[in-house]
């Protein structure tokens, strides 16, 4: 133990005399001579060693008005960027920014071009949708000539088969649409008037294996077709025949609704309609061309001087009135109709309780369509039209929906259309091109535009299937 204490007191004891614990004035001085005499340089590191300390503090004053300049520059780009005025790459948010603001002003000439391209993946998820047309056509093209020689083993590969239980599980839908009952607002409008002006476009598809395509859609207006009654619709037909089956629509059904105009004027209008287009569902059966693998739809209305709409449908055509609503200028669409797609729970319990089969093609994402139970054929993709005399052995109906409803203040147009326009457009699309145009009494150029944002979105992707596309336009502006 006193080992350990004397050791600590003489350890203490040499440090106590080094000359670097104690450092008097003396000792720094002779220290200093001593190192002068022994670096014959020192005055010259000195002196280089209070150069670099100067230099040091010069450049922590240059960094620190350069950390104050920025910061002032910083403040200035961020007010600049929220005035609108630039938009510069300090974040990853605002180049976003100045790439979609980029995209919005050089990519298209329009505001809704530059939309439907920002909005380009979601528009283009329903691309296999598309190929029904494709499908349909290489489908009667290579066997309709076969139809008494058909057999049905060896028509195409086989495909997948969906239970028909599973179908009759699944759950109603009606495609965003809603019911009939939903539609009608029938309080009178005997004070009601109004003046109508309307335009109409049709386009030639296209189809890559096939470069004598014809148009298959067809377009019928007439104000005053009858006293007070003014009569609009649109036809989409398909299969080899199919445009003969709308010409023949067009051609008939006007001439057999005005035999029955007594009755129009008495106001039983749903009936006549009715009856009509069933005469003119069996008459296209009966004439020389085959309808057995050829139809057509057909949507249209019927409008009354007091405003009193009665919409007709039978496939998935499509009727759309616009809507101004109380805030500012925005149109919302109003769906009048109801497309005729298999997805909907009462059609397909009346396919298959006739014995028909509802499955899609080959690609599972495609539409359900019609077979006949056992076989590879129609393949249908709707649950109505008028003529295809096979489908409508399995279900397939020409019956019209037919419903009624009053114009208001509020309703500013009526947009009738193929499937050319609603297959990538849905109805807030059209009714804001519409609408725009509507503000400005420019018919004309919502056609114009109408039809061109219709035609872009079928080619965007590739140009090889494009449907044909119709439509009718009707301003309505009150007196």
């Amino acid at each position: 133990m006193n080992l350990r204490i004397f050791d600590k007191t003489k350890t203490a004891s040499r440090r106590l005399k080094s000359p670097k614990v104690f450092k008097t004035e003396g000792n720094y001085q002779q220290q200093t001579r001593d190192n002068k005499s022994r670096y014959p340089h020192y005055q010259q590191m000195i002196t280089k060693t209070r150069q670099t300390r100067s230099q040091m503090a010069n450049l922590d004053w240059a960094r620190e008005i350069i950390v104050r300049i920025s910061h002032k520059l910083h403040k200035r780009v961020n007010k600049l960027i929220t005035k609108g005025l630039i938009v510069n790459n300090y974040s990853q948010q605002t180049r976003q920014q100045q790439q979609q603001l980029n995209r919005t002003h050089t990519k298209y000439n329009t505001f809704l071009d530059s939309f439907l391209k920002l909005n380009k993946s979601k528009e283009m998820s329903r691309v296999p949708v598309r190929n029904r047309k494709q499908l349909w056509h290489n489908y009667v093209s290579k066997y309709l000539t076969q139809t008494q020689k058909v057999n049905p083993e060896s028509l195409v590969p086989e495909r997948r088969v969906q239970s028909q239980i599973n179908i009759l599980k699944t759950e109603e839908t009606y495609n965003k649409n809603r019911s009939t009952s939903s539609l009608c607002g029938l309080e009178p409008q005997d004070t009601f008037h109004f003046n109508l002006k309307f335009s109409h476009k049709t386009r030639q598809g296209q189809i890559a294996n096939n470069p004598s395509k014809v148009n298959q859609d067809i377009f019928y207006c007439q104000t005053n077709f009858i006293e007070n009654l003014h009569l609009f619709f649109v036809c989409d037909g398909h299969g080899q025949n199919g445009h003969l089956v709308s010409n023949f629509i067009q051609t008939h059904l006007p001439n057999t609704i005005q035999k029955d105009k007594s009755q129009l004027q008495s106001h039983q209008i749903k009936e006549t309609i009715q009856k009509c287009i069933q005469n003119v569902s069996v008459n296209v059966n009966k004439q020389p061309f085959d309808t057995n693998f050829s139809g057509s739809t057909l949507n249209g209305i019927i409008l009354l001087e007091n405003g009193r709409i009665h919409s007709f449908n039978v496939g998935d055509s499509r009727t759309v009135i616009g809507k101004l609503t109380g805030y500012g200028s925005k149109f919302k669409p109003y769906q009048l109709s109801i497309d005729h797609k298999l997805t909907i729970k009462k059609e397909q319990y009346r396919v298959i309780s006739s014995g028909g089969k509802i499955d899609t093609f080959y690609d599972q994402n495609g539409p359900l369509r019609v077979w006949v139970n056992g076989t590879q054929y129609p393949g249908l993709a709707m649950s109505r039209s008028i003529g295809d005399q096979v489908a409508q052995s399995i279900g397939v109906s020409s019956i019209p929906d037919i419903v009624e409803y009053q114009l208001g203040l509020n309703d500013k147009f009526i947009i009738i259309a193929s499937d050319g326009v609603w297959e990538f457009l849905d109805n807030q699309i059209v009714v804001d091109i519409v609408g725009k145009y509507y503000q400005q009494n420019n018919i004309e150029g919502a056609s114009e535009e109408l039809m061109r944002v219709a035609y872009r979105m079928w080619t965007i992707d590739d140009d090889s299937v494009v449907d044909d596309i119709t439509f009718i336009l009707i301003f309505i502006q009150n007196q």
